[in-house]
């Protein structure tokens, strides 16, 4: 499960369309609350900055800059990294439709326009099936099934987190994603790669920042891997340092 870096046009959906396929029940053809998302993307062309500020379990932190070209109309919004485009949102009257260019074929992901403080942006069910491979073969599989979801959870005067402040009509969108993870290795690879076999459920949340008028200003993703497991649960409280990896990215100018 790869988490996507950029996050211009919808961190929201960066972390929306995170695993593999599904059904989305977001972004029906109707009204369904009295805050229009659309106002909370870039209301111009413009170039956006950012620091990224990350840590790995048993590494040190690491900084990197990250400039993104917004190209807006009427009705797209299109991200462009390196000059090649990245993703573009379709702004329609009651939904917004985010699209994933790349090489290996686009992928579309529906949203609600409109909705309210508590309301539900976009909810996916995940089932994805990933090959396991060790220096070039495949040595196993793990399946993914669960269910990835958005909501609405707030709006701010202000923002702020380590030196970063940020002040003006501001929401607050939690992420969701919850899933079991069922890993099989091949008989004859077991014990020669960190897989084992079994299961492990996940609970992986993250919070985005938008300003109205600007989009994105801040990503907060911190991930608990607690003792024995590879994968997130973050729901612990007072996670230990040594069990903790993070991922903040804030907008510059």
């Amino acid at each position: 499960m790869k988490k996507r870096l950029l996050l211009t046009t919808i961190p929201l959906v960066l972390g929306l369309i995170g695993c593999g396929d599904g059904t989305s029940s977001g972004g029906q053809d109707e009204i369904v609350g009295s805050i229009d998302l659309r106002s909370y993307f870039p209301i111009e062309s413009t170039t956006k900055n950012y620091k990224v500020i990350s840590k790995e379990i048993g590494g040190t932190e690491k900084e990197e800059d990250l400039t993104e070209e917004i190209l807006v109309d009427d009705s797209k919004i299109e991200t462009k990294i390196f000059g090649v485009t990245d993703n573009i949102l379709t702004v329609q009257d009651n939904r917004l439709v985010y699209t994933n260019v790349s090489a290996d074929g686009n992928i579309s992901t529906v949203l609600y326009r409109y909705v309210d403080v508590g309301g539900v942006i976009y909810s996916k069910d995940i089932s994805e099936v990933e090959k396991i491979e060790l220096n070039g073969e495949e040595i196993g599989e793990k399946s993914i099934t669960g269910t990835k979801e958005c909501i609405l959870e707030e709006e701010l005067n202000e923002f702020s987190k380590d030196s970063y402040i940020y002040n003006g009509n501001i929401i607050k969108i939690k992420c969701t994603n919850r899933a079991t993870v069922t890993t099989k290795i091949k008989d004859e690879y077991l014990g020669l790669s960190e897989y084992v076999n079994g299961t492990e459920d996940f609970v992986d949340i993250d919070y985005r920042y938008l300003l109205n008028g600007t989009g994105s200003i801040a990503l907060i993703d911190s991930d608990c891997i607690p003792e024995g497991m590879k994968y997130p649960d973050d729901t612990v409280t007072n996670c230990p340092l040594e069990h903790l990896k993070y991922r903040y990215i804030y907008y510059l100018e």
